[in-house]
């Protein structure tokens, strides 16, 4: 049991409204229901209630004034209270009493309210500390439903919830603070905004000083280091020229070597090329063999599988004759537990008769011996000459009232006759319908039995016709994809150019092919996303390309980023990406597709999916492509803007003039990817028209389905002629039960007119004999009540005739009785003539039968499926052998595909050798002519170099040059001018490690740029500077402004912090209890509205639940709503019906109760609006929640004016008026009472 927080225990009342005088009314029970007719004064008894509770006048309707009693023009008190006694959880009781009082004695004084707690006065808020106590907040108002409140909780709005949430919750009370807090944030905000712009001008007018100050200090700086910036130029020129003289000379040396190399690893790769042939062979021949094995199992195996499919078809036959054996043996215990449970109410039945009977008989016996006057001989003799005289004077009324009453007795028995006809057919027709009710239920579910044999019959048509379709679909695929591998292989065997990959190009590419894999949003590499529309501009296109030819094109810098870390996690080779979402792209100009010849853009050489077309810009930029060199030349070097250019032969003329390239053996290899990619995409064809050859279902197991679904198939043929015979009887015994029903209420609808006309005579003929009686007795008492006073009784007349009907009343009664006796045998006796248990016991011996068919059955199935299950263990052996060695067959041929591409590679290398040794020396003697251009260049423009040593001779010849580099790491000059000049070695130690670690072309490109835009703009800067020499003072006193605006600053920004804590404090309290109360209301509002709607046709009832509009400040925004009825769809709250509505705000109204439950509600007529269904819900719910058992237990007092709610009380308050008081009275009815169970 629930323990009760506390309770109303009555309430006393004076002058208050219209109840004059002192009135006590209760006590107040679990349920208390307040009745009366409208204007008797429910309603003030709920303002009483709440006016002792707290509640302000304005929502009572009147003033404190107004409240008193003044509907008597004679009597207009200035005095009135309320008070409420109150019985806490401990048993205690409590007082609460609030007085009406007025602040003068004249009588226009003002009124006022005075509190008191058990007759002790005290202050509003001490009253309102001890109502909190108990659960009772006065501002939220949890206590009480004013009428009218409901439909204003249905119409509220999402804003008008979060206020009542607000209330309930708490939160209301943080809104001041909250609203101050803000704004004294918004105010720091604001300060701290105008200090830091204050301080920004003073930072404004500092760095202006600063830079004045700089300017003047720096200009002499910048002169001599614009001379020291010339020298470090021209000393890095040449050190890069030197560096590279001394790589081209060691790598001629080294490629040398790699060429001897070279040619020892080839023969030795060709060797084993060889012997891995003679290996794969093996492994093709045991394949060959194991393969021819593994097809005559199969046919053996084949011929076996129609027994199987026979036994499971049989065996799926008996499954369904099982089902439905199961059936009509659950059907016929049915209806024989039924008519044991008949048979025993028709035996209890005529024992109460029989005891009824002997009861009847005792009360006559004892009825005989009571109550009965004697007359002696005398006064018999007195009374029947009395009686005598009393015939005579009424003899033609007792004629006519005997005429009538024989008429009156004919006309009754007749009706009784008809009325036990009726009564007979009534019970025939009853009889019928049960059992046309019986044969509708067995036909439903034969009619449900033959349609689901009928679907399954034509799904299973439908799964036949669709297994040889799929099995002619599939043999013709085997056939297309034998062909096509064929095809493919085919043009694979004819694949035999030399392809020029590397192993750490191979490596390359299963490491993206890895990355596609483990990240959707890698793409590939450009190779392989691109294709070059005519093979004879794959050079060309490598070149334009560049590095960036496997570069990896991916979807966002995110997908960059985590192959990035893959690649280092898997210690490949470092590889570059573009993220499409990064990729800023310019398009391409239009005048250069209008260049005329045989130049094209680059880009409209490759053919791409347009998702990737940023990134192709990217790589090939406005790059052109022409046939041969001398136009590539002119289109580079034409008109006044420069364009980078490159020919078929792969050279490749830059914006800045240098021409590199030519057919080489690195170009060579790198267009060779393009051939590479379609190589790879026949692997690729052949690999996937293999995989779905063997996906294909094995053609065995496909005829061995369709033999199962045709076994299947005239099974079901079978069950549904069954079936249907069945559910033609059916109807026919459905349809002569329906003709009999007919028939008899024909014939009940041919007696009910008679009978009609037979009540009417008897009615009218009983007026008729009640006037005769009337007369006789009229004439009777007047000649007996001489007699009648003498013999001591009040009217003999009336004692002698209630003595007569007592006897006929009884003899009644045992007709009656023995009427009922008299049915109640002979329906027992049908009842046990009927044998359903032998019935039942026949349907289970039939139904073990069947048990014991479907296990031998099951035990056949079972054998046949093992010895299926170790042939295909058997068979999955041979084909894991099999396919081992095709792996192994495979693995091999994988290893001898990889030595060609090797020793195919290393022939490549061996002429790319060559071509580079010459081109390495050709390089050397470029490189010296330069390095003597800036020599002469540095002297010419004044600027000294560094040098180490004396002055050294003039001329050497060319053995003793290469001693010296070779020695001193220097380098000389082998011009006519340079030996005229003598030869100098220079000192390269003032140069930075980050210039001198430069690597590749770009690089020093863009930092010789970088040097002399530096050069350029320090020349610059000197011829336009003009230093304020006033500036150093200037900046000194701006720099002391700084400070004391940094000081205002920090003081600002103390002071916002300090806002923005108390306002997040305020806010977050605020948001936790609003919180607490929103998630409460929200878990406990579905339960609540289910319970409200919940009945046996919608045993689940409806859904309810509240959203917010803001989670992060929702107590600045609305809380929706949302309630769906049983069976309705979503809907907005104004779509729903009034009732509809009403149930959903009384689920809401209990849910917020039951955040801050208060241990009583007081609710004023919330039925209005509720139909007799719903107000039935709402009044169990109520009286469900008042149980002493019940969950968040409350004390319940409601207003109502519907006998359907107020019957479910444990007690009524009727509340009258008094005409004569001219005021209210109440009334108080104990309903517990009358409580059953």
């Amino acid at each position: 049991m629930v323990a009760q927080k506390g309770r109303i225990v009555r309430l006393e009342i004076e002058n208050f409204k219209s109840y004059r005088g002192h009135h006590r009314i209760g006590p107040f029970y679990d349920f208390t229901a307040v009745v009366g007719a409208n204007g008797s004064g429910k309603s003030n008894l709920m303002d009483a209630i709440s006016f002792v509770l707290g509640v302000k006048t304005a929502h009572l309707r009147g003033s404190l004034k107004e409240l008193l009693y003044s509907e008597s023009s004679q009597e207009r008190p200035q005095r009135g209270f309320v008070r409420l006694v109150y019985e806490d959880n401990s048993g205690d009781e409590v007082a609460f009493t609030r007085y009406i009082m007025p602040t003068g004695a004249s009588s226009d004084a003002s009124f006022h309210s005075q509190y008191r707690i058990s007759d002790k006065t005290v202050t509003w808020d001490a009253y309102n500390n001890r109502l909190k106590s108990y659960g009772i907040l006065v501002q939220a108002r949890n206590f009480l439903v004013f009428q009218g409140d409901i439909e204003s909780i249905a119409a509220m709005s999402a804003k008008d919830l979060t206020a009542q949430i607000e209330q309930i919750s708490g939160s209301a009370s943080f809104k001041k603070d909250y609203d101050v807090c803000e704004a004294a944030k918004a105010a720091a905000d604001e300060q701290m905004s105008f200090v830091f712009s204050k301080k920004k001008a003073v930072v404004a007018e500092k760095r202006q000083k600063k830079e004045q100050k700089e300017e003047a200090e720096k200009h002499i700086r910048m002169q001599e280091e614009l001379d020291v910036l010339k020298a470090e130029h021209f000393l890095w020129q040449l050190f890069h020229i030197e560096k590279d003289i001394r790589e081209a000379l060691d790598e001629a040396k080294e490629q040398k070597e790699e060429l001897n190399e070279s040619a020892k690893a080839l023969y030795a790769q060709e060797q084993q090329i060889e012997a891995k042939k003679k290996i794969v062979a093996g492994f093709q021949k045991e394949r060959l063999l194991l393969e021819r094995r593994l097809k005559k199992r199969k046919a053996d195996a084949d011929k076996k599988s129609p027994d199987v499919a026979k036994v499971k078809e049989e065996l799926s036959r008996l499954q369904k004759r099982l089902k439905a054996g199961s059936k009509a043996v659950e059907e016929k215990q049915k209806a024989h537990a039924e008519q044991r449970q008949l048979s025993a109410k028709l035996q209890a039945d005529l024992q109460k008769v029989t005891d009824a009977q002997a009861q009847l008989e005792e009360d006559m016996k004892r009825a005989a011996g009571e109550g009965q006057v004697h007359l002696d001989a005398q006064l018999q003799a007195e009374y029947y000459k009395i009686q005598e005289e009393a015939k005579s004077k009424t003899s033609r009324l007792r004629t006519d009232h005997e005429a009538l009453r024989a008429a009156q007795e004919a006309d009754k028995e007749a009706l009784r006759n008809m009325e036990e006809s009726a009564q007979d057919v009534s019970a025939r027709v009853a009889q019928l319908a049960a059992d046309r009710e019986k044969l509708a239920q067995s036909r439903a579910s034969t009619s449900a039995d033959l349609k689901a044999a009928k679907e399954s019959l034509a799904a299973k048509k439908a799964a036949l016709s669709q297994a040889a379709d799929t099995n002619r679909r599939n043999g013709a695929q085997r056939d297309f994809l034998a062909q096509k591998l064929e095809g493919v292989d085919g043009q694979l065997r004819e694949a035999k150019a030399d392809r020029r990959e590397s192993e750490r190009d191979r490596r390359a590419g299963e490491a993206v092919d890895q990355l596609k894999r483990f990240f959707p949003g890698v793409f590939g590499r450009a190779t392989e996303l691109a294709k070059v529309t005519q093979r004879k501009y794959n050079l060309a296109m490598a070149v334009v390309m560049g590095r960036d030819l496997d570069s990896v094109i991916c979807d966002s810098e995110a997908t960059a980023k985590e192959c990035i870390h893959w690649l280092r996690q898997n210690q490949v080779a470092p590889m570059t990406f573009f993220p499409l979402d990064a990729v800023r792209a310019k398009p391409v100009n239009e005048r250069l597709r209008l260049l005329g010849g045989t130049a094209k853009v680059a880009l409209d050489l490759l053919e791409y999916d347009s998702q990737l077309e940023r990134a192709f810009i990217t790589i090939c930029g406005s790059t052109l492509v022409c046939d041969d060199v001398a136009e590539a030349k002119r289109i580079a070097f034409m008109g006044p803007e420069r364009h980078k250019v490159v020919a078929l032969d792969g050279t490749l003329i830059g914006k800045q003039g240098f021409i590199t390239g030519g057919m080489s053996g690195n170009e060579a290899a790198r267009a060779s990817r393009w051939n590479d990619s379609a190589l790879e995409g026949l692997r690729k064809e052949y690999a996937r028209l293999s995989e779905d050859l063997e996906k294909l279902p094995p053609h065995r197991e496909a005829k061995q389905a369709e033999q199962l679904l045709s076994s299947e198939i005239a099974g079901l043929e079978r069950e549904t002629q069954f079936k249907t015979a069945e559910l033609q009887a059916l109807e026919q015994k459905l349809a002569a039960a329906a003709s009999e029903a007919e028939a008899l209420d024909a014939e009940a609808g041919r007696k009910l007119p008679g009978a009609g006309k037979l009540r009417s005579a008897i009615t009218e003929r009983e007026r008729k004999m009640a006037g005769l009686q009337k007369r006789m007795h009229e004439i009777e008492d007047r000649i007996f009540a001489a007699f009648s006073e003498k013999v001591g009784v009040e009217n003999i007349r009336e004692y002698m005739e209630q003595n007569q009907a007592a006897t006929e009343d009884f003899a009644r009664r045992r007709i009656s009785l023995t009427s009922q006796a008299a049915k109640l045998k002979h329906q027992l006796s049908y009842e046990q003539r009927r044998n359903l248990k032998k019935d039942a016991e026949a349907a289970e011996a039939d139904l073990r039968k069947l048990q014991d068919n479907l296990e031998r059955l099951q035990s056949q199935a079972d054998e046949a499926a093992q010895a299926s299950a170790a042939l295909e263990q058997e068979l999955s052996a041979e084909r894991a052998r099999m396919d081992d060695l095709k792996a192994k067959a495979d693995e091999v041929e994988a290893d001898i595909k990889a030595m060609k591409k090797a020793a195919a590679k290393q022939l490549a290398d061996g002429s790319a050798l060559k071509h580079a040794m010459a081109a390495h020396e050709a390089a050397v003697e470029e490189l010296r002519g330069r390095h003597a251009d800036i020599i002469e260049a540095a002297q010419m423009q004044q600027v000294a170099l560094p040098r180490k040593g004396d002055r050294m001779r003039t001329e050497v010849d060319d053995e003793d040059m290469g001693e010296e580099e070779e020695a001193d790491e220097g380098t000389d000059e082998d011009d006519e001018r340079a030996k005229a000049k003598g030869k100098f070695k220079l000192d390269f130690s003032g140069l930075k490690r980050a210039k001198t670690a430069v690597r590749g072309a770009k690089e020093r490109e863009a930092l010789d740029a970088d040097f002399r835009a530096e050069v350029e703009q320090r020349e610059k800067a000197l011829s336009k500077a003009a230093p304020n020499l006033k500036a150093l003072q200037q900046f000194e006193a701006v720099k002391a402004q700084e400070r004391e605006r940094e000081e205002e600053l920090e003081a600002a920004r103390k002071e916002a912090k300090a806002a923005a804590r108390a306002f997040n404090a305020v806010r977050q309290e605020r948001y936790d209890a609003f919180t607490a109360a929103f998630e409460h209301i929200a878990a406990v509002i579905d339960p609540i509205f289910k319970d409200l709607t919940r009945s046996s046709v919608h045993p689940m009832g409806g859904t309810a639940y509240l959203s917010l509009e803001s989670p992060d400040e929702p107590f600045l925004h609305g809380v929706k709503f949302t309630a769906m009825p049983p069976t309705k769809r979503f809907r907005d709250m104004e779509q729903l019906s009034g009732g509809e509505k009403t149930v959903a705000a009384l689920a809401l109204l209990f849910a917020i109760h039951s955040f801050h439950p208060s241990p009583f509600f007081v609710l004023d007529e919330i039925d209005a609006a509720l139909d007799a269904t719903n107000v039935a819900r709402v009044a169990e719910y109520i009286r469900e929640k008042t149980r002493p058992k019940a969950e968040q237990r409350f004390q319940s007092i409601v207003i109502s004016l519907k006998d359907n709610f107020y019957e479910k009380a444990d007690a009524l308050v009727g509340v009258a008026r008094d005409v004569e008081r001219c005021c209210s009275a109440t009334y108080t009815f104990d309903l517990t009472r009358f409580e059953t169970g």
